[in-house]
């Protein structure tokens, strides 16, 4: 890793040494620690900087460069940052996780829609047994179609299909039609339509 080099600087007539990016050869210097040394009041030393300042703000990153652009060294400070990327080059290669070479997928059960809620009648109809097979079409197990129509928000009986016999019978409220497993039955109120009991 390249280590920033900073130079050590100390008035000509003694006194605390100071650190500063680089000492120039004529003009002024401005010292980590905020100081201007004057044109000829300075000279570059060899010895270790005293000044407490100094010394810790050369721990400070911000703080150096900030010097080394205010001396018009930024220059300087690019060239170190590129040497240091060029030695971090990032390994860009991939390699494969000892046994996770083939992963299973994961395989997601089949969403199901929720089992519609059937109550237990509709309208007329008692639909124990029934399966419904459309809007208002309901088929027995022996395959008896009764249609229901809606009246309002009524469902009322309105079709009984069925191939096979189909029996009749006068009631003291009505007729009572038994058509396979399927029994409907008029009374003064309308009909109940519901399959057989056993």
């Amino acid at each position: 890793m390249h280590t920033i080099k900073l130079e050590s600087v100390g008035r000509k007539s003694g006194g605390r040494i100071h650190l500063t990016p680089r000492v120039p050869r004529s003009g002024p210097v401005t010292t980590l620690c905020g100081q201007t040394l004057g044109e000829g009041s300075y000279a570059a030393v060899d010895s270790e900087p005293d000044c407490a300042n100094c010394i810790r703000r050369s721990k400070d990153r911000a703080r150096i460069s900030g010097a080394f652009f205010a001396q018009e060294e930024g220059s300087e400070l690019l060239r170190l940052s590129l040497e240091q990327a060029r030695e971090k080059k990032p390994n860009l290669r991939v390699l494969p996780q000892p046994g996770s070479s083939r992963e299973k997928p994961v395989v997601w059960p089949a969403a199901k829609p929720p089992p519609e809620a059937i109550p237990d009648q509709l309208g007329e109809l008692v639909t124990r047994g029934f399966k419904p097979s459309g809007e208002g079409v309901w088929r027995s197990p022996q395959g008896a179609i009764v249609r229901m129509r809606k009246h309002g928000k009524e469902w009322r009986f309105d079709e009984l299909v069925f191939e096979g016999s189909v029996v009749a019978t006068r009631t003291p409220g009505g007729v009572r039609i038994k058509a396979g497993d399927v029994e409907v039955t008029q009374s003064d109120h309308g009909f109940e339509v519901q399959l057989k009991k056993k």
